[in-house]
Parts: C-alpha cells; structure tokens; sequence
C-alpha cells in the first residue's frame, strides 16, 4: 500500500489531494480533486479530454441522474485513463488505470470505481488530518 497525505478542511468538511494525468506531450497535468465517498466514479474536467489520452469504453456518453432527483442530470464520457494520486508532501501512487467520468465542471471528484474501492480512507477532523492508503495493484 502507498500512504499519501490529504489536505482536510474544515466547514464545510472534506478532504482532497492531486490527481496526476500523463498528458499527450509525455509531461504531467495535475488536478486537485476532493474525496467523494458517494461518487461511483471518478469525474473530470471536460477540457481534460483534449490533454490527456483516454479511452471512451463501451459505455461511452452517459446520462446521469443525480441521486435519483427528478429533473437533476448531467451527459459524461465515461472513459478509462492511467494516472496516479499525489499528497501534499509529494507521495506519489504508481500509476494505475482507472475509469473516469469526463463533464462539464471545474471541480474534479475522487469517486469508487477503480480508485476509491481499492483504498483505506483515514481522516482526523477535529487534527485536520489524514491519509489515503491505496493497494499498489490494478
């Protein structure tokens, strides 16, 4: 398992750390994203698409209802890129695929599916303090 530190916050509560993408140039595009225990997958920026190399899976474009509300949706790209998770210290995971859900946001979440599963969250909220232990296997 690697350990990387997250940067936790405070009213309203949360915790986040980078998310480092190899661009289509070979260098790195970096993004802090916040944890999401409720998201299933992990989402993007939309303009991301355009940096990085991906591959669109048979899903494709997807409609998605946000928590079942009524008249709440947005369309994503679900697709599947390497990247690896960055601390605040530097700790860097290997890099490891994952499938990701490309839209239109600024805000970039940390969801389940291939991330998160695979992860022991540990956060101190009264210290301001925790990590993230991910496996270091696909």
């Amino acid at each position: 398992m690697t350990r990387v530190p997250l940067r936790v916050y405070q009213n309203p509560g949360g915790a986040e750390l980078f998310v480092r993408l190899t661009t289509h140039k070979g260098d790195y595009e970096w993004i802090a994203a916040t944890i999401d225990t409720g998201a299933e997958v992990t989402l993007l920026p939309l303009h991301l698409m355009a940096i990085v190399p991906y591959q669109i899976t048979a899903r494709g474009q997807i409609l998605v209802e946000q928590a079942g509300i009524a008249q709440q949706s947005f369309e994503v790209t679900e697709a599947r890129v390497t990247l690896a998770l960055e601390g605040l210290d530097g700790t860097q995971t290997g890099e490891f695929q994952a499938v990701v859900w490309f839209t239109d946001t600024q805000e970039a979440l940390l969801g389940f599916d291939g991330i998160l599963d695979r992860a022991i969250l540990h956060l101190d909220m009264p210290a301001l303090t925790g990590y993230i232990d991910l496996a270091d296997h696909n």
